[in-house]
């Protein structure tokens, strides 16, 4: 848990959030949220037909859930009718399957507890006219996702008249620090470039497709039905600005799709927007300067992120109405003194404003959405009024054009749809990414846009997957397959696609060996559709090879890698990033393969081909200095280590603010290395400055914060103080159980680290109870044969182990390896492991030739995956060292220990604590030898490395100290005979 991943990591971390604020006179308010979260509210489905193994469907009915306090299913109608009879006081939210709801309906209609009912129906057309006029049902569906999405809109929280603002600094943005921009302000102005933009063949079409979206919104209301009745039949006869001030269904649509992102409203009414915007371009402007005003209730949390925002920049998000008198607006903002008001005084005094503006009937000024004014001054005037004056900004400002230039540049010049939430879900905000997508999803569906269908199932299996959702990822993939196979040429590159991103997903849940012919079957379609110099050929290649790498056939492995270097070095210039990214990923290769010369090889050539382009402290070295200093950690190289994850973590503090995400994750791999040198206090320090910089600018239940917290109960851990450990262990889970779904690997990982913690402490009953935790959490998530099953049982089997309970022990490490011969190729390295603990299972029995069978038998496979030299070989001479030690066979002992030497002085560094311990067990066997003098040398030897590379209290030092005194004793009690 110490190192995080070499990979580089992105995070939102917004410079203002977004601040939702209310006008102080009195408005209608639609808060059916509060409604059914109250208590005495009751959901329940009714389905006899439903798929309970449909993860799709299930994840819907997830997402109510959210939505729902009390919340029940039902498959059996005789179980529904029963508990429905058992409903006094509670009142009901219905959704029932069309076939079972016309049976039953004339009994319904004795339930007064009945607030509302949604119909689901497989064929709408079939829908029984005798109960439409029920005012308690409000639509029939054919999917259940419908249901989902127009509960979620209805239950969003809004007031009318209120207004979203975001908020971003005053500087020159760059691609670099696009994701810094508050993500709010981004979106909708990437929103407003799409609507702007978009060309319509047919705006009748799309006025008709919107007023029958309208009726289905508004199903039971007479009033609004009639009013879109006269829309859809005069929108032409008055302009769209008559239409936008009736404040009628169309005014509260609009303000509500904006207040709360429901961006399947908003394509519906693109046409309006577009004509409501074009309007206010073509209209005279008014003589100018003008001040204009704006009054609304803001929050005190909201208020202090915006007491130092001069000179910034600043968008109401929505359409604005402003008041062109003063005084007026004062008087409204001084009624209210119980929470902070603020008049907005904004002037206009630009002929070509951003945005356009127009005057209304009342001298009030109706601004276009997505208005930016500069912030220029902000002061109290009472104890809780505030005036903010305002400039609109004018189109030859620097800082939006430099804005603007950024969004296409990132967009690809080309504006869709799709844009938004890709763009949302590049800087991390996947729930918001995945909200939009389900928006689009039911409206393309709606359209019968198969194909745009078949892409959304794709993106949201993407998203899925980087939620580590990998069952819903899978379900999402699989759906896109079936549609592009029906609908599309056979080896489309669209199916080579999400094949690649399914193959991804069954590597994410340990599925190897479908994953491995997944790809290769993405490689097979695309061997028949593109040149073989395909760029895309380098992307498959390195998925077949991660794969390869997984199942521990490394030369496999690298064979793929080395044909994506070859791909990329025929099409790219030879300094061309993609080739440095390669060069990184085979030296992680070389890394887990344990040739860390070589590794260190390719991360140096990644180095070089960087540096030629940028200068040493460049932003984009950072991550490779952190891979080379994680290399030297490999080699026992702590102060190189630290040196390159000092020089990654200077880089970052020169080019990020002092607040980024990223110091954080160099301060956690710094304080790794000071844990492995013993110098804990010193890694606590470190994992302390991280955890200051993710508390400023993350959510308190932020994952990233879970790690940190690990981070420093492992120190505490490691300095015995078990009680601290326990608590950031238990902190890191709170966080975990309230950020992931309840079979989160990383769950797992927390149970097993409080696991860990209770074996340390000698609560072994305590410690096997976590670890059955993390056993359960993994069958639910994990297929039978994964190899983090084989993990868990090997941790269970060491309680066992500690209880002396050897015969357990060893039925759960054989377990462990079962599972691994299912799983993996024979000579897998995850063998060694098992086969070393079964070693030491039989040690502890003394059953020494079984144990040796069991070394050798790791033995073997580390010869053939590991070279000649690596350090673990070392490690497995001298276990079979201690067994021929406990069979008295000292000297065939003494003999696998200077093997183990040789090898750790030829691939360590002269001070390496391994190669103290190796030291300290030749002297313990020449001691059994009677050779006193000689074991003191070795034993002193121990005792110079440790004194040089370990803390003053590390226990190994304390004990080669203790054990060279002993000696030393020994040896001068002989000379003074």
């Amino acid at each position: 848990m110490g190192i995080f991943g070499s990979k580089s990591r992105r995070h939102v971390t917004p410079i203002e959030t977004n601040t939702s604020s209310n006008e102080s006179s009195s408005t209608r308010s639609q808060t059916l949220h509060n409604i059914y979260r109250n208590n005495k509210f009751i959901f329940i489905y009714v389905d006899v037909n439903a798929n309970e193994s449909d993860a799709i469907h299930q994840n819907c009915l997830s997402r109510l859930q959210h939505i729902f306090i009390s919340f029940h299913t039902f498959t059996n109608p005789k179980d529904f009718m029963k508990f429905l009879s058992t409903i006094k006081t509670e009142m009901i939210i219905l959704i029932i399957s069309n076939d079972f709801f016309e049976q039953i309906y004339s009994r319904l209609k004795s339930f007064t507890q009945i607030h509302s009912i949604y119909i689901l129906s497989s064929d709408i057309e079939k829908k029984n006219i005798s109960y439409q006029e029920d005012n308690k049902i409000q639509g029939i569906f054919t999917r259940i996702e419908s249901i989902c999405n127009f509960l979620q809109r209805n239950t969003k929280y809004f007031k009318q008249d209120s207004l979203t603002m975001s908020i971003i600094p005053s500087m020159k943005y760059t691609k670099n620090n696009l994701q810094q921009i508050n993500q709010l302000f981004i979106y909708w102005m990437l929103v407003k470039q799409i609507i702007l933009e978009i060309k319509y063949d047919n705006n009748n079409n799309a006025l008709k497709n919107f007023t029958k979206f309208c009726r289905i919104q508004y199903f039971n209301d007479n009033i609004e039905l009639i009013n879109i009745n006269e829309f859809e039949k005069n929108y032409h006869k008055h302009s769209p600005i008559w239409w936008y001030t009736q404040k009628t269904f169309l005014f509260h649509m609009l303000n509500q799709s904006f207040q709360t992102q429901d961006i399947e409203i908003i394509i519906r009414m693109t046409f309006f927007i577009k004509d409501l915007y074009q309007q206010m371009n073509t209209l005279k402007t008014i003589k100018l300067p003008i001040i204009t005003y704006r009054t609304q209730n803001i929050s005190n949390s909201d208020f202090e992120k915006m007491k130092n925002i001069q000179g910034n920049l600043l968008s109401f998000n929505n359409f604005l109405i402003t008041n062109s008198n003063y005084e007026t607006s004062l008087n409204m903002a001084q009624k209210n003194n119980t929470e902070i008001t603020v008049v907005f005084s904004i002037k206009i005094e630009s002929n070509q404003p951003s945005s356009p503006y127009a005057l209304l009937q009342n001298n009030s000024i109706l601004f276009s959405m997505h208005c930016i004014f500069r912030i220029i001054n902000i002061k109290q005037i009472e104890n809780y009024l505030w005036k903010i004056d305002l400039l609109l900004t004018d189109n030859h400002d620097v800082q939006i054009i430099n804005l603007t230039n950024l969004l296409r540049y990132e967009t690809q010049e080309s504006m869709n749809w799709f844009k938004p939430p890709q763009l949302i879900s590049s800087i991390h905000d996947y729930d918001h990414a995945k909200d939009i997508y389900f928006s689009l999803l039911e409206y393309y569906i709606s359209e019968n846009d198969i194909l745009k269908v078949g892409y959304i199932y794709n993106e949201l299996g993407i998203l899925y997957d980087q939620t580590c959702n990998y069952t819903l990822a899978l379900s999402y993939f699989e759906k896109a397959i079936e549609i592009q196979q029906k609908y599309l040429p056979l080896n489309h590159r669209s199916l080579s696609i999400s094949y690649n991103n399914m193959g991804e997903v069954q590597r994410q849940m340990g599925d190897y060996f479908n994953a491995l012919s997944t790809h290769k079957k993405t490689l097979s379609m695309k061997q028949k559709i593109l040149p073989e110099n395909d760029l895309s050929f380098a992307t498959t290649y390195n998925n077949i090879g991660l794969t390869n790498e997984l199942l521990g056939e490394f030369s496999t492995a690298l064979s793929f890698y080395e044909k994506a270097i070859e791909i990329k070095r025929k099409i790219l210039p030879p300094n061309h990033q993609e080739l440095a990214t390669t060069y990184n990923n085979i030296g992680e290769l070389q890394r887990a393969m344990g040739n860390f010369s070589i590794a260190l090889i390719n991360l140096e050539k990644a180095l070089h081909i960087r540096l030629k382009k940028v200068s040493p402290t460049d932003s984009s070295l950072a991550i490779i200095y952190n891979n080379i200093g994680l290399i030297h950690q490999e080699l026992g190289d702590f102060s190189k280590a630290i040196l390159y994850l000092e020089k990654s973590l200077d880089v970052k503090l020169k080019h990020f603010p002092s607040n980024h995400p990223s110091l954080a994750f160099s301060y956690n791999n710094i304080g790794t290395i000071h844990q492995q040198m013993g110098h804990f206090s010193q890694a606590l320090r470190s994992y302390q400055i991280a955890l200051d910089i993710q508390e400023k600018i993350l959510p308190s239940t932020h994952p990233e914060i879970a790690i940190t917290y690990t981070n420093i109960g492992i120190s505490y851990q490691a300095m015995a103080n078990y009680s601290m450990a326990h608590l950031y262990y238990q902190k890191a889970i709170e966080i975990r159980q309230k950020s992931f779904p309840s079979n989160h690997p990383l769950l797992g990982v927390s149970y097993n680290n409080l696991g860990h913690l209770h074996q340390l402490m000698g609560e072994y009953n305590r410690a096997l109870e976590y670890y059955q935790k993390t056993l359960e959490l993994q069958k639910k998530s994990l297929s039978s044969n994964h190899p983090a099953l084989a993990s868990t049982y090997n941790n269970i089997a060491d309680i066992h182990r500690k209880l002396e309970d050897y015969n357990k022990a060893l039925i759960l490490y054989k377990r462990s390896l079962d599972i691994k011969k299912k799983s993996l190729p024979i000579n897998h390295p995850a063998f060694i492991i098992t086969y070393n603990n079964i070693g030491s299972i039989y040690q502890a029995l003394k059953n020494y030739p079984a144990a040796l069978e069991s070394y050798k038998k790791t033995l073997d496979i580390q010869q053939k995956t590991l070279p000649s030299d690596h350090p673990d070989l070392a490690a497995i001479y001298n276990n079979i060292g201690v067994s021929y030690q406990s069979m008295k066979q000292y000297l065939t002992a003494l003999d696998y220990y200077k093997k183990a030497l040789a090898i750790q002085n030829k691939s360590l560094p002269s001070t390496h604590p391994d190669i103290a311990t190796t030291y300290n067990s030749m002297a313990t066997v020449l001691v059994d030898l009677g050779e006193y003098e000689n074991a003191l040398k070795y034993e002193q030897h121990a005792l110079d490395i440790a004194n040089q590379t370990l803390a003053p209290d590390h226990p190994h030092l304390v004990t080669f100290r203790d054990y060279y005194e002993r000696i030393n004793i020994k040896v001068k009690s002989m000379k003074n005979k």
